[in-house]
């Protein structure tokens, strides 16, 4: 029998904000960029919004542009942020720092290959996108298991959370390009590793200049 209601956790997924390689449509995957000041007040806006929620913990990524913005987020809160690795964007391995144009010019047969079928293929010295859902999922179920009533801030990425949505709604990765995840915004799950439940998707209210301009996920 699934478990609901008075046992479950809300756990409060925040992509990052904007950075440089995302105004650049570079691929970041475990690489990093700083958060430009847009992505910075992006973060100052989302801490405003869940100031006055009570907040057990906040979780990131290791990765330095989801950590920033935990850290942010977490000062109304006089929290520490915990930073785990099973947080993290996809690897992307050898195309990490290379826009299409460069890999498409550089990279060779493969990356013909691999924008082919790119769900299921991993760069070289990278991850697939199966295998990165797989690590992710295990990290928000472990979370939430630790939090049972409780709310839970998780600073993360655009490839996690789409991942999340994928496995929570059973929607097929391949339609996984028919979701985006902005800048600064915030979706919100409900539930225990049994059943989670999509309560918000991709909310932006809270940003001023709403959440700019499309850019690379990562």
């Amino acid at each position: 029998m699934e478990r609901v209601g008075v046992e479950d956790a809300t756990l409060i997924l925040v992509r990052h904000g904007q950075t440089a390689w995302n105004l650049e449509g570079r691929w970041q995957g475990h690489k990093d960029s700083p958060l430009t000041e847009l992505g910075r007040e992006q973060a100052r806006q989302i801490a405003s919004r869940l100031s006055g929620l009570k907040v057990a913990a906040i979780y990131t990524s290791d990765l330095g542009r989801a950590k920033e913005m935990a850290e942010i987020i977490a000062a109304p809160h006089k929290l520490s942020v915990i930073a785990r690795e099973d947080l993290r964007e996809r690897s992307y391995g050898m195309l990490e720092g290379k826009t299409i144009a460069e890999a498409a010019a550089t990279e060779g047969g493969w990356f013909r290959a691999w924008q082919a079928d790119h769900l299921r293929m991993a760069p070289p010295i990278g991850e697939t996108q199966h295998d990165m859902a797989e690590r992710v999922m295990e990290a928000l179920c472990a979370i939430a298991d630790r939090h049972s009533r409780q709310n839970v801030i998780v600073s993360t990425h655009g490839g996690p959370i789409k991942s999340a949505i994928c496995h929570i709604l059973s929607i097929p990765l391949t339609l996984w390009r028919y979701t985006w995840i902005s800048n600064g915004s915030i979706t919100t799950l409900r539930g225990n590793r049994d059943v989670m439940r999509v309560a918000s998707f991709n909310d932006t209210c809270h940003l001023d200049a709403g959440p700019g301009p499309d850019t690379m996920e990562g």
